[in-house]
């Protein structure tokens, strides 16, 4: 580096200038090095970019692996650091500078080439996809991007992060914190010219799966939000409520007020939450051995159990979800199986030639139908298409998607098609692919559903309601706060509940998920408790961000793409025991609660809510007692939430 004062720690070569502040416009385009750099005596760390001939300095080997490890630069020069008057102590102007993206030592000779500088402990956290890398400002703007022209970016991240530099997002892939350790506090941190480089080279890289299950187990419960570092330790929910907490209040002159109020201690209702490992997926020997000779299943809880825990092998899910849905039967042996199918194969054909037969008059004069077959032709052209399945113009995988849910309107006219049913079918589709099969395949899904598309929503309103009981049980702080910014309705969940997270997960996550939600285990509703695990998640994103309802809407649809499932299954089901062993333990009745996890009801529990009608606060007497204006702006809302979760403007 240019500066004398200056330890070189690791840099790479061949990275362009993509994306930085006004003042490095004429940087753009320009091949570079971006090192990551330590200030000599102190604890001060840095990235600089600078421009092509910086790359002299790099070895034979970095050229052909992209990356190079710089030995230590020794120099008792006092040439003042950039940005730092004199010493090592922190400026607040310097900081400031550097926050808004400006270079600090940049050159001053007219022959100087561009550099882009930025303190270590100004930035947020960092970013890599396939080739790029990108800096976040602690207000979440992007400092500066770049793009690695010789291979990933990730040689450069995993070496910060085997250096404890940065710590890795548990829910957004390839996302990381930046925390600025003292070299006093690990070994790692050890001058670098007391470091071996060749050991550093061989040594075997972390693993990040083994790390994040490894840390989960013990804190699982304490994820932190979408790009937001914490300063301390995440505290339950419950203990929260006895923090020192800001509530604003809104004055008279319609200018809100900060007013800190203390919040007493209270004792939780809660048990704690245990600690949950996730298992291994099905595998075909498992699945041959609890086949009988006949081919009947000869255990099927069992088998059930297995594929809660872990999921099912890709070489035998096509087979198992015939099971799972209804297809095929448990008991049935092979002959029967087979004689099954045949059966439903001629049913299904029998369907589709009844609406494939209908003549262009007849469609004229058959308003519901005409107006069904426009809906799914316009779906099924924007279902999935960035999956090699559907891609592409004249994909006959479309059109048998469109065959299907025209045979379903004639399976069940009275519910015929709505907008959402497309996304149930596509994956279902894509993995059994045999037309006659995959229709009943979708019956048996749709069977689990078929609330969620009731004409006047009251399916999806009672599952909504469940999920605000289940909220204000598990995580009350979260659930004060949405009531606070009137979004206790939970209408911002509408999409996760009505297509069963199909727009929340990659396609291969989804089939994971559906498969483990279809054993039904360990209770009914074990979608609410994925829907609380991921809310639980973004709470501090939420509250500290003053989100309302429409930009918790934003966010939630947002979410997609970037949500971590082991992470979010291992979170839910931890709730669920913790709510099971909490209702062991209560004395109040929490009937709803009980319904939720599969509990019977004994006739006193139900007397005893019976006798505490009065006080109900629940969704549905709310509603009873608002005027038909209220119940109408309500709808409303209900309408703009399922319009906004479904438009494909979010993809």
């Amino acid at each position: 580096m240019d500066n004398e004062n200056v330890t070189e720690i690791f840099m790479q070569h061949g990275v362009t200038l993509k994306k930085a502040s006004a003042s490095h416009m004429s940087a753009l385009s320009t091949v570079g090095v971006l090192a990551f750099c330590k200030y000599q005596n102190s604890d001060l760390h840095f990235f600089e970019w600078k421009q092509t001939d910086m790359c002299e300095i790099l070895d034979t080997e970095s050229q052909d692996s992209g990356w190079s490890l710089v030995d230590t630069i020794e120099s008792t020069s006092s040439s003042p650091i950039p940005g730092i008057s004199g010493s090592a102590q922190k400026s607040s102007e310097s900081n400031d500078a550097t926050a808004a993206g400006q270079t600090e030592g940049c050159p001053t000779s007219k022959n100087a080439k561009p550099s882009v500088m930025v303190l270590f402990r100004d930035l947020l956290g960092i970013e890599y996809s396939k080739n790029e890398l990108r800096f976040f400002n602690p207000d979440y703007s992007v400092h500066s991007a770049y793009l690695f022209a010789h291979g990933s970016p990730y040689s450069f991240v995993d070496f910060l992060e085997r250096r404890r530099f940065i710590r890795k997002n548990s829910r957004r892939k390839h996302y990381y914190y930046c925390q600025e350790v003292a070299e006093t506090d690990d070994k790692l941190q050890r001058s670098f010219s007391e470091l071996n480089i060749e050991d550093i080279r061989n040594r075997p890289r972390a693993n990040p799966y083994f790390d994040f299950v490894s840390k989960l187990a013990s804190v699982h419960h304490q994820i932190l939000p979408l790009g937001r570092a914490a300063p301390e330790e995440r505290r339950s929910p419950q203990e929260e409520l006895g923090r020192d907490v800001v509530v604003k209040q809104p004055t008279s002159n319609g200018i809100d007020k900060m007013k800190k109020e203390e919040v007493r201690p209270v004792v939780s209702k809660l048990a704690p939450r245990p600690p949950v490992h996730r298992g291994q997926p099905l595998t075909a020997k498992q699945w041959a051995d609890l086949k009988a000779q006949d081919g009947s299943i000869t255990d099927p809880d069992l088998l059930k159990e297995i594929i809660f825990r872990g999921g099912i092998s890709d070489d035998i899910r096509a087979e198992l979800w015939k099971y799972l849905l209804g297809l095929d039967v448990w008991e049935h042996t092979t002959v029967q199986r087979d004689e099954r199918r045949a059966s439903k194969t001629q049913e299904y054909f029998q369907m589709k030639l009844q609406w494939l037969t209908i003549t262009p008059i007849q469609e004229h004069n058959f308003t519901g139908y005409r107006e069904r077959k426009c809906q799914i032709e316009k779906d099924v052209k924007r279902t999935d298409r960035t999956y090699e399945f559907f891609a592409g113009d004249d994909n006959p995988n479309l059109a048998k998607l469109q065959d299907i849910l025209m045979t379903y309107v004639m399976f069940n006219f009275d519910l015929g098609y709505v907008q959402g049913m497309s996304d149930l079918l596509a994956p279902i589709l894509s993995l059994v692919q045999n037309e006659a099969e995959s229709f009943w395949c979708f019956v048996g899904f749709m069977a689990k559903v078929f609330n969620n598309f009731d004409i006047d929503q009251k399916g999806m309103k009672q599952q909504l309601e469940h999920l605000r009981t289940l909220l204000a049980f598990v995580n009350e702080k979260l659930y004060n706060y949405l009531m606070e910014n009137q979004s206790e309705n939970m209408y911002f969940c509408f999409r996760w509940l009505l297509v069963w997270f199909k727009r929340e997960f990659s396609n291969i996550d989804i089939m994971h998920l559906w498969e483990i939600l279809w054993t039904g285990l360990p209770c009914p509703n074990f979608h609410l408790f994925i829907c609380v695990a991921i809310l639980d998640q973004e709470m501090d994103v939420f509250i500290n961000q003053e989100f309302t309802f429409t930009e918790i809407l934003k966010h939630v649809n947002e979410l997609s793409g970037n949500l971590n499932l082991l992470a979010i299954l291992e979170q839910a089901e931890s709730i669920y025991l913790q709510v099971k062993r909490s209702l062991e333990t209560s004395k109040e009745p929490h009937v709803e609660l009980r319904k939720m996890i599969g509990e019977e009801i004994s006739p006193g529990q139900q007397q005893q809510q019976s006798g505490s009608d009065e006080d109900d606060d629940s969704y549905a007497a709310i509603v009873s007692e608002k005027s038909t204006e209220d119940q109408e702006a309500m709808q409303r809302k209900v309408d703009e939430a399922c319009d906004l979760s479904l438009s494909y403007a979010f993809f």
